[in-house]
């Protein structure tokens, strides 16, 4: 008797553990997320994002800029935020800061959003900078001027965040840091390109291969997705996986 009961132990286990890992796919299945930004936001490309997922996203425009001015944005398929903040409560909420703003427009702005979200995970996606000045923004420390795309300003802005939130989850894509372990591997013969430019499309966004599949899962693992690489199936094998290895950088 002891082997049929062995038997059915090892099938109750296998289907608890089958059970267990489809309630966990479900679960995941079942979260909100919301993007809001700009053209950046776009290059993280939001509807191959898993769950359920909106958007509202406007060209060039700056989160204040996006607060002020929800009415239309360039993205046509975006859910305007007054609408989808108000109607619904997302899991994880991701916005993007971007030239023209300062530290404390941002803070502001922000803390706008997180008032009318209270059980969300906030993400700030850090965008990028312009190829040409990328490097002289990523060194950069100082903070009271207009955004510059630096540690030194996300730091700022997430420390002012979590001050006046303190019992609220911040966290960040890191896209600044990625491109400048890029830029790096470039400078120590390590990366597939010749230059920075050669991931980016035009003076500031990503190119829709590489670019845009570095970007996409720097965003899937600041919202606790796994890496994929569905719409990107085409792309170099070597390629794919020196920028893995430049996705397995982040915490």
């Amino acid at each position: 008797m002891s082997r049929p009961l062995n038997l059915l132990a090892i099938c109750l286990t296998t289907v608890g553990i089958l059970f267990a890992s489809n309630s966990l796919k479900a679960e995941e299945k079942a979260k909100s997320y919301y993007l809001i930004g700009n053209s950046l936001t776009w290059d993280t490309v939001p509807s191959l994002l898993d769950g359920d997922v909106q958007w509202h996203v406007d060209c060039g425009k700056s989160l204040p800029y996006i607060f002020e001015h929800p009415e239309k944005p360039c993205v046509k398929t975006s859910t305007l935020w007054p609408t989808a903040l108000k109607e619904k409560q997302y899991d994880l909420i991701s916005v993007q800061p971007h030239y023209g703003s300062t530290l404390a427009e941002d803070v502001a702005t922000i803390s706008k959003w997180i008032d009318m979200q209270p059980k969300a995970t906030f993400i700030i996606h850090t965008g990028w900078a312009r190829s040409k000045t990328r490097e002289e923004e990523y060194d950069s420390n100082d903070v009271s001027g207009k955004l510059q795309h630096s540690p030194a300003y996300i730091k700022a802005l997430l420390a002012a965040l979590q001050k006046k939130y303190p019992d609220r989850t911040f966290k960040q894509t890191h896209a600044i840091d990625l491109l400048e372990q890029v830029d790096n591997d470039i400078k120590a013969g390590k990366a597939p390109f010749d230059q920075i430019t050669d991931i980016y499309r035009d003076a500031i966004h990503m190119k829709l291969d590489t670019g845009r599949y570095l970007m996409h899962n720097a965003m899937r693992h600041a919202m606790g997705q796994p890496r994929s690489d569905k719409g990107y199936e085409k792309l170099d094998p070597q390629m794919k996986q020196y920028l893995n290895q430049v996705l397995d950088t982040l915490n």
